[in-house]
């Protein structure tokens, strides 16, 4: 009884799996665009690793104003800062008020969650991890390599998405994290991962293979769009630099235009000088 149990578990396990795969490559094709590739595959890694929590997340960037120059603590003598400016006269405008410092732009680099098996996906799905300077899935995005934390509460591990967002947990569970990589140039565009706080069960090594194949899957489901979208952009590319190369054509036809135009009036010039040299002499 216990050899057929364990036969039919595997049975069932197995199938699981194969079924997983041919819902995250979209087998069938049935995926409209890259939003149907992730929702699927989200949802063959939870088919997977049930009960989990499973979210893709791509790379992305915003834009963020920042003050321009730090703002100098220590004043030299006379309270001069380094510069030559008065620190007081530049912390403070006209009527006595502080005075706000210039600001700039800059591009701050961020993983956006698009898909989440949560079953409300409102919950998650547009949130924005700012990678580079707060959790552990930095490493993923740089260095395309998997991610597995054995207890994702641990607040020593560094894994901030899940501080303060957990309740009731009995302090167990993992996170996994796996790079998507795109099929033309293999670069990483996001991450897909799982967490196991659900049933509190630690994820092994052989999850995380099983989680490298199925982002494996997901990456070739969205392949078609992804290769009309770089085709797209080569066409874009070969545009800007055929108008460039024109224009640089034209800017050297009007400057050859110019140059033969001078040297012409020029010749033009010496030409009139020298007949009327000629003509003085002779008298």
């Amino acid at each position: 009884m216990k050899e057929r149990n364990a036969e039919s578990s595997a049975r069932r396990e197995s199938e699981t799996w194969e079924e997983a795969l041919e819902l995250a490559r979209d087998s069938e094709h049935e995926s409209k665009g890259y939003e149907d590739a992730y929702s699927r595959g989200v949802a063959a890694t939870r088919q997977v690793f049930w009960p989990c929590s499973a979210v893709i997340a791509l790379k992305g960037s915003v834009m963020e104003e920042v003050p321009a120059t730090p703002r100098v603590k220590d004043a030299g003598e006379g309270g001069e800062d380094e510069e030559g400016g008065n620190a007081a006269e530049d912390e403070e405008g006209e009527d006595g008020e502080p005075r706000p410092p210039p600001m700039k732009q800059v591009e701050v680099p961020i993983l956006r969650y698009v898909a989440t098996s949560h079953s409300d996906s409102r919950a998650i799905e547009g949130w924005t991890l700012r990678y580079m300077e707060e959790g552990r899935t930095r490493s993923v995005v740089e260095t395309a390599q998997p991610l597995l934390i054995h207890n994702a509460l641990d607040e020593t591990q560094g894994l901030h998405f899940f501080h303060g967002r957990v309740r009731g947990a009995a302090g167990g569970g993992s996170y996994c994290a796996v790079p998507l990589k795109d099929k033309g140039d293999g670069s990483v565009y996001g991450v897909l991962a799982v967490d196991s706080l659900l049933d509190n069960r630690t994820l092994t090594g052989d999850d995380v293979e099983k989680l490298v194949q199925l982002a494996a899957c997901i990456d070739e489901a969205r392949e078609p769009f992804a290769s009309v979208d770089r085709e797209k952009r080569r066409l874009e590319e070969e545009e800007k630099a055929e108008a460039a190369r024109k224009a640089a054509e034209e800017e050297e036809a009007k400057r050859k235009e110019e140059e033969d135009a001078a040297a012409a009036a020029a010749e033009g010039d010496g030409g009139e000088g020298g007949e009327e040299g000629a003509e003085d002499k002779g008298n």
